[in-house]
């Protein structure tokens, strides 16, 4: 399991695991345990609660030396971080009643990736023509790539967990110039007519491709007590070994970046926009 020792190994490191996964992991799964990113098992809509909410929870927390920790109240669908739980529920980390626990490591998985148009940005100045014949102006256009990340849930994802999931290998594997970080920008001259009465400006449209990862959490150990004693497994709920690595389907991370041109050019369009003058601030 190429997954767990490397996460040991970034904990060892001291390195958050933040840090992306982006490789498959072996699971021998059942006919009704449908396989997912990195190979991991969906809950959403299988256990109680909102299991997007409670995977963003799970692993937006710093990671121990031994992982991360959560306990679910399967009666209820709540989630709770070990702390939460030893302030709340129980002072010793053990299961009580609905309350199962459960260790394990966070990875992020690239689940699908996508090209799209992105909004159009005005990159020079409006220049306007009062008179009332066609214009000739030279205009100054100038643009720099643009990146940015996005969560389905929870609040806003910080500068340095994007950046351990998407920068490298994510989206280099895709077979497109994945543009992360990857800053390009450009400043042209052109001229362009400006009929009467009007004022023209220059847009720029990024082309741009989106990288959607899913947080997935693999299994260290799993426990609960049904007032027989505690058991402890090693899948999610003591399911069988599809259930070794989940993700909720309806939590995940996208990346969104400019595309860059094998020439390091930003790719995109540009257009020329126009608006109407005032006509009382016109030449008749």
């Amino acid at each position: 399991m190429k997954l767990v020792s490397g996460l040991k190994k970034w904990a060892v490191a001291g390195v958050s695991a933040a840090l992306a996964v982006t490789g498959l992991m072996a699971t021998s799964g059942t006919a009704h345990a449908a396989t997912g990113p990195g190979g991991a098992t969906n809950i959403r809509g299988v256990d109680p609660g909102n299991t997007d909410l409670m995977i963003e929870r799970l692993c937006n927390q710093k990671t121990s030396l031994t992982g991360v920790y959560g306990a679910l109240n399967v009666d209820t669908g709540e989630f709770k971080t070990r702390d939460e739980y030893l302030r709340d529920v129980f002072g010793l980390w053990k299961p009580a009643g609905p309350w199962e626990l459960f260790r394990g490591w966070c990875g992020y998985a690239e689940s699908s990736t996508w090209s799209i148009k992105g909004e159009p940005v005005r990159t020079s100045r409006w220049i306007g023509n009062r008179g009332s014949a066609d214009d000739k102006e030279t205009f100054v256009s100038s643009y720099s790539t643009k990146t940015f990340a996005k969560k389905s849930v929870g609040g806003e994802i910080s500068l340095s967990l994007a950046k351990s999931i998407f920068t490298g290998g994510v989206g280099g594997s895709a077979g497109y110039e994945w543009g992360w970080e990857k800053e390009s920008r450009f400043e042209t001259r052109s001229e362009k007519t400006i009929p009467p009465c009007r004022q023209v400006a220059v847009t720029w449209t990024p082309y741009q491709r989106v990288v959607r990862v899913n947080p997935i959490f693999y299994v260290e150990d799993y426990q609960w007590n049904k007032g027989g004693g505690d058991v402890t497994t090693h899948t999610w709920r003591g399911r069988d070994a599809s259930w070794k690595t989940i993700y909720s389907y309806g939590y995940y991370i996208d990346g969104v970046s400019d595309k860059i041109l094998p020439n390091g050019q930003p790719d995109g369009r540009e257009d020329k926009i126009e608006e109407k003058l005032d006509p009382k601030t016109c030449t008749s």
